[in-house]
């Protein structure tokens, strides 16, 4: 057979496509044989856990109801199967709620102490994974775990972490997870409020001093607002009004609008007056919502006067505003008229 410098192009390049096909050939025969095993071995793990829960799931169900010892669903849990006998524990747990998950948590006692140690290794997944577990299943004499976390390099981690941490059973470690507050910043503030309020009452003070303290930045200062005012606590009015005469940051305005609106009183009246101008439209919106919360007649001018405020959302509120103060005939008689704030008016007429 002649060498490749023997042949003429023609063959020489017949010859490298020739290569080539029987390359692609066996890298497609490679791939395949690749994926066949791998589809094997993912049918086989889960094969593994299927007859594992298949074994667990009657003797929990009947470990629940006091009809077997919690010894015997231990005893047919593997050497091996610590991890997949968790993760089996934690699909009950998000279920359940009481002294049932006492008894989940019982059980899960024996195998935490190996993830407890190793929490930190692998991936940031697995390390999130664990602490995850830790929270949910054994939280009490694991706490130094989840300070650590909270400094993990991976923000997944770390807010694993602080929802472990942000819970009614000890408020007092919030104040770990506000002190970090400002590294996560890539989650929605909707999500750190609310999980800063599944901490419970107990943790009101804590917010209200962290919404006060100038030391800290708007977006972490409106994020503590909002848990407030999901808590709906009384006493964050007044840090709320403090913060509305002294700072110029609309998304902390309105977070703090929100609050008294939500708890305010007539005192805190003055302090909502001037934003009825700012020049951000929400932080104008919301000044007249709390303004319609808090305020009485004396306001009906300021609710007239914003129905020819450029933002149609500003002038929903004024109409509103009026509405709420009885103000029925003056709305009436705007409503016939044929401009923009008639329209509005007719809109919270027929709400």
């Amino acid at each position: 057979m002649p060498s490749l410098l023997q042949m003429n192009w023609d063959d020489r390049i017949f010859a490298v496509l020739v290569a080539t096909a029987a390359a692609l050939l066996v890298m497609a025969v490679g791939l395949t044989l690749l994926a066949l095993f791998l589809r094997w071995r993912n049918d086989r793990v889960a094969g593994i856990w299927a007859a594992l829960e298949a074994r667990w799931e009657p003797i929990l169900l009947d470990v629940l109801v006091e009809e077997r010892p919690p010894e015997e669903l231990q005893a047919a849990v593997g050497p091996g199967d610590s991890l997949r006998f968790l993760a089996f524990l934690l699909r009950f747990v998000r279920r359940l709620t009481g002294s049932e998950v006492d008894v989940l948590r019982d059980l899960a006692r024996p195998h935490l102490d190996w993830l407890a140690r190793e929490w930190d290794r692998g991936s940031a997944e697995r390390r999130a994974r664990a602490v995850q577990t830790l929270g949910m299943l054994g939280f009490d004499g694991n706490e130094l775990v989840f300070l650590a976390a909270l400094d993990d390099p991976s923000p997944l981690v770390s807010i694993v972490a602080a929802q472990a941490l942000a819970e009614p059973d000890h408020p007092h470690h919030v104040v770990e997870v506000l002190q970090r507050l400002d590294r996560y910043q890539d989650w929605h503030p909707a999500f750190l409020s609310g999980m800063l309020a599944d901490a419970g009452s107990g943790v009101t003070p804590l917010l209200r001093d962290y919404l006060a303290d100038e030391e800290h930045d708007a977006w972490s200062r409106a994020v503590a607002a909002k848990a407030l005012e999901q808590l709906r606590d009384p006493e964050a009015a007044d840090v709320a009004a403090a913060v509305l005469g002294t700072n110029a940051d609309p998304d902390l305005l309105v977070a703090c609008l929100r609050i008294v609106g939500a708890v305010g009183e007539r005192r805190h009246r003055a302090v909502l007056l001037p934003l009825v101008d700012f020049p951000h439209f929400p932080v104008r919106s919301h000044a007249l919502k709390a303004l319609r919360a808090v305020g009485d007649d004396a306001d009906e001018s300021v609710f007239l006067r914003a129905l020819d405020d450029p933002s149609p959302w500003v002038a929903l509120e004024a109409a509103r505003g009026l509405r709420a103060l009885g103000a029925g005939e003056i709305l009436e008689d705007l409503a016939l008229g044929g401009d923009e704030r008639a329209l509005t008016v007719r809109q919270v007429i027929a709400e």
